[in-house]
């Protein structure tokens, strides 16, 4: 970030604006919403244009007129590029933080886009470099925003007190905020007074909360393809135990306050033993905390959930599964291949070559019905991909049998390859990389047709 995001107190100090016309009545506008004293200075004012009623306006010339005291900000608006960059320069010499209108190279701060819940603000800002992005997204933030959440904010704000009294600090007093916030934003409590709701919470909170755990799919890419409901465990989690494949920009999704552990999940390379593992999980859970096991993709698909899941339910644990995007569904929307087709494929076979401990196990798939006409997704298949393909030959699947290869399906580094079953091997070679990969056999992608030249197209045809 070049700029810092701060909300500046500016209460019982003045707000400073230069500017008697059309550009400074925008920002006279904004400053209104405060409970700063605002001082106007224009050489004139338009009064057509701007509205000066219960401010104080000096017809004065900006470069000359003497400052008042104790301001908290100036903005510099007078219509006039060069008098306004003056302006700004004397408001600096002054230690008066200033804005100039369009000229972020002579202002100290920048006016975000403003969502108004009074008391809740929401500021968006680009750093000046896409402003009408920033009031795109404005506009679908107030969407987002019930009306009705400055009031619940202000409720809330009148029983900190009470529940700093009642409740032990941390874990105690979040709880009781999320059960309080969560339904109030959603309108929950028109059947049950804000007041009730939050008597019934403290009772509960005044006890020791019981812990659970929550198996969440992170899905096979970024945070975009992640459920609600996974976006919402992660937010209140107390503690996050994520594998090394989840993206970054998911594990930002977790409070800064959150305990974060890497358990370094990846085929060939664990960072902890799963009995290490599951101690964790039940440690953590068993202390009263939220205790979310963020896997990569789907949690129930190679996602050895089963072990962890038993030993949860074995210490007498609450438990759920939040599904995720599995790696094949995200590598199939990548490339344009549909996993199953209308009296073509009307079966999908999902395999791994690898063990319990992550080692090579090709022997414990079934290769014979592997090797029928079903389309296969193959997981953790780049060491064995050349044994897979030489295993599926030589039972029967047919060479000139279609593959597609997915690298880092979903991410921004994804990568995509097409080859032959019979020159998988090579193709996997010749691919490299060395993120996780998807191998899709037998399905039909159509992305080939799309890339292809026309005339390429029509000879296929």
């Amino acid at each position: 970030m070049k700029t810092f995001p701060i909300f500046w107190s500016v209460e019982g100090r003045t707000a400073l604006l230069f500017g008697g016309g059309s550009d400074a009545a925008a920002k006279l506008r904004l400053l209104q919403k405060t409970t700063a004293k605002i001082v106007v200075v224009a050489r004139a004012f338009e009064p057509d244009v701007i509205d000066l009623s219960d401010v104080e306006a000096i017809a004065a010339d900006p470069l000359t007129v003497a400052l008042p005291e104790n301001v908290a900000l100036a903005y510099a608006a007078t219509g006039d590029a060069a008098l306004d960059a003056a302006i700004a320069y004397r408001m600096r010499a002054a230690n008066i933080p200033v804005c100039a209108a369009d000229q972020p190279e002579v202002s100290d701060f920048i006016t975000p886009a403003i969502v108004d819940r009074d008391p809740v603000v929401v500021a968006i800002g680009t750093e000046g470099t896409a402003p009408v992005l920033a009031r795109e997204i404005k506009a679908r933030v107030e969407r987002l925003l019930p009306t009705h959440l400055g009031a619940v904010a202000k409720k809330a704000n009148a029983l900190r007190e009470h529940v700093a009294r009642t409740l032990a600090p941390g874990a105690p007093r979040r709880r009781f905020w999320h059960g309080l916030f969560g339904p109030a934003l959603d309108g929950a409590f028109e059947r049950e007074s804000f007041g009730r709701a939050a008597r019934r919470l403290l009772d509960v909170g005044a006890t020791k909360p019981d812990g659970a755990v929550s198996f969440v799919g992170a899905g096979a890419g970024g945070a975009d393809l992640l459920t609600e409901r996974a976006r919402l465990r992660i937010d209140r989690a107390d503690v996050v135990l994520y594998d090394a494949l989840v993206a970054p920009e998911i594990l930002e999704l977790a409070r800064r306050e959150a305990i974060m552990v890497n358990v370094g999940k990846r085929a060939g390379r664990h960072a902890l033993s799963q009995d290490e593992i599951n101690a964790l999980i039940v440690a953590h859970a068993r202390d009263g905390a939220r205790v979310v096991r963020l896997k990569g993709g789907d949690p129930s698909i190679f996602g050895r959930l089963a072990e962890e899941i038993d030993a949860v339910q074995a210490a007498g644990l609450p438990a759920e599964i939040v599904p995720g995007v599995t790696a094949a569904s995200v590598a199939a929307a990548s490339s344009l291949s549909p996993l199953t087709e209308r009296g073509r494929a009307q079966e999908l076979r999902i395999i791994t070559a690898h063990g319990a401990d992550g080692e090579e196990d090709i022997e414990s798939v079934d290769w014979a019905a592997a090797a029928g006409n079903a389309p296969l997704a193959v997981y953790m298949g780049r060491r064995t991909a050349p044994r897979v393909a030489a295993r599926l030959v030589r039972e029967g699947r047919a060479a000139d049998t279609p593959v597609v290869l997915v690298e880092n399906a979903g991410r921004s580094d994804e990568r995509i390859a097409h080859s032959a079953l019979s020159d998988l091997a090579a193709t996997v070679a010749r691919f490299g990389g060395s993120g996780p990969l998807m191998i899709l056999i037998g399905v039909n992608s159509r992305q080939l047709a799309l890339a292809a030249p026309a005339e390429l197209q029509k000879e296929a045809a």
